[in-house]
């Protein structure tokens, strides 16, 4: 197969993996190089072994390779695109995990709109849509996906690619097994999970974005770049023991009735990122002990009237 020059990337992406470990299966197809390419260089650059047709080796019968990769591949991981969805050859790769039972992620790098018989397919298959997501949070969740089913990360990913550690650290509610995660979820937050769309990250859980709750251990917090809003009483399961709180890039912050911050009595200080468009005093409720560290164009007009924290601090001024 001819290669082609992807800018950032290079002719290829890295060498495909050929050995004994765990390692992912790219299926796409081969007009989306210059999506597709960009990515397996994100996995391998992860520290993931990756495999992907360019490593068949030259005189081996082409479907006999795919079909020896496919049965050897810890994950399967389909690149959806309009380009990609119709082709024969994607869709015999899926067809091919899907009757080996193998791991599946479909990962969206474009809106596209699937046919009816691949929809029917993989249509509750665990997806990514990587076109809809920042880069913080895409790369949480394939890492995740990855790790969760199987995947390791080597030990020789060069010290000046590695990417900052996302490595899951999962804390559930109850005691955890070694063989399984318990997560006392709703009927519909099972749900949401088993489809990847809630997912724990160092404690965290996060829907695209959403934090909806810490269930963590830690005393002094710092939420995850990939959590960009702050759902009401997310620190509801912590709220005895926590005691500082690093809001980090969120953007916005969901009060409710009962505040972000909710009864909190060893809390005592919470720093507000510039990306944060309105404090107001109800995200703080019966939380005695608590330093704000805000700057006053963010706060509402009657904050410090109503604020009954300990005090507030103006990184403005």
């Amino acid at each position: 197969m001819e290669t082609k020059l992807v800018p950032g990337v290079g002719r290829l992406p890295c060498p495909a993996y050929r050995g004994d470990g765990p390692y992912v299966f790219v299926s796409y197809a081969h007009d989306d190089h210059d999506l597709v390419f960009p990515e397996i260089k994100r996995f391998n650059d992860a520290g993931f072994h990756v495999w992907y047709d360019e490593g068949i080796a030259a005189g081996k019968e082409w479907s006999d390779e795919i079909a020896n990769a496919l049965s050897g591949c810890t994950v399967f991981v389909v690149m959806i695109t309009p380009t990609s969805a119709p082709r024969p050859n994607v869709l015999n790769e899926i067809e091919y995990a899907l009757d080996d039972d193998k791991p599946f992620l479909a990962i969206h790098l474009q809106e596209t709109e699937l046919p009816p018989g691949l929809r029917l397919r993989i249509g509750r298959k665990q997806a990514i849509l990587k076109y809809n997501m920042t880069d913080d949070e895409y790369e949480f969740k394939y890492i995740e996906a990855f790790t969760r089913n199987g995947l390791e990360r080597s030990d020789d990913t060069p010290a000046s690619e590695a990417p900052a550690d996302t490595s899951v650290s999962e804390t559930p509610v109850q005691n955890k097994t070694a063989s399984e995660e318990i997560y006392d979820d709703s009927p519909e937050d099972a749900i949401k999970r088993a489809n990847g769309d809630l997912v724990r990250v160092a404690g965290f859980d996060v829907e695209h974005g959403l934090l909806r709750g810490y269930f963590g251990t830690d005393k002094d917090i710092t939420v995850p770049p990939f959590a960009r809003v702050i759902g009401a009483r997310a620190f509801d399961r912590c709220s005895s023991f926590i005691e500082s709180v690093d809001l980090n890039k969120a953007a916005l912050m969901i009060a409710g009735p009962f505040g972000v911050f909710f009864n909190c009595p060893n809390l005592k200080t919470v720093k507000i990122p510039e990306t944060v468009s309105e404090v107001t005093p109800n995200m703080f409720q019966h939380c005695p002990n608590l330093t704000v560290y805000v700057r006053r164009s963010q706060v509402s007009p009657d904050f410090e009237e109503r604020f009954t924290g300990k005090s507030i601090v103006y990184l403005d001024e």
